[in-house]
């Protein structure tokens, strides 16, 4: 039979009609592999998920190494520090207060100014010592020390290297002292850095003749690093 040219349109309809049904179809089955979790190697990642698969530290927040942050380095440059801090304290600990056991302490009359004693301290170790601020004197069994004289301060600490001597001037009396008598026995205490107290034991080297008279107004200069400097008070 021939066709219609009404027959031919009808049949040209159906059959778009059923690529369009067919179209649909396939879009319903794609949207619904997407919904149920079917990977779609197609599609890109989402902005800002996390592709690379490195491991996230363990570091607690707020700990993460950061740009600039010191690294292995700085355990080696921390070392050389503590080596220098120790080589400090050990150059230190050489240089100490000086002490009976390292010093040698005489005492002499000075021939001027009148009713003045020297003493002298020479270092007979074998490394440096400071001998800080005066002698603690008591002239026999005094109950206090001599007084400092303030004025005789030096301006910086003495240092004795093995060997080397520093002073220390006594008025012994005046005219206007009162209390005057006879001592026969002197005993020194070095005087600590601290300036509390004393360190180390008492040296006791012998007085001059048989006695020396004191009195009230006896003081001590601060030591010095000449004779002449510890006799000028």
């Amino acid at each position: 039979m021939t066709a219609t040219p009404r027959s031919r349109r009808l049949r040209t309809l159906a059959a778009a009609l059923l690529a369009t049904a067919a179209l649909s179809l396939t879009a319903c089955q794609t949207g619904t592999a997407g919904a149920t979790g079917a990977v779609d190697s197609t599609q890109a990642p989402a902005p800002g998920a996390e592709t690379t698969g490195t491991p996230a530290s363990d570091e607690p927040a707020g700990e993460q190494p950061s740009a600039g942050k010191e690294t292995g380095t700085s355990g080696s440059s921390g070392a050389s520090g503590k080596e220098a801090t120790k080589a400090a304290d050990r150059k230190v600990a050489r240089t100490a207060s000086c002490t009976a056991e390292d010093t040698e302490v005489t005492v002499a009359e000075a021939p001027r100014p009148i009713n003045h004693l020297l003493i002298t301290a020479t270092n007979t170790g074998d490394t440096a010592c400071h001998l800080y601020y005066a002698p603690y004197l008591r002239f026999d069994h005094a109950q206090a020390a001599v007084p400092f004289i303030e004025d005789s301060k030096p301006q910086a600490v003495v240092t004795l290297a093995p060997g080397e001597s520093g002073y220390a001037g006594v008025l012994t009396s005046t005219p206007d002292g009162a209390h005057p008598y006879d001592a026969t026995s002197l005993t020194l205490h070095f005087a600590a850095r601290s300036g509390e107290g004393s360190t180390g034991a008492p040296s006791r080297p012998a007085l001059p003749g048989d006695s020396v008279r004191v009195d009230s107004s006896n003081a001590v200069t601060y030591w010095q690093t000449t004779a002449a400097d510890a006799l000028m008070w």
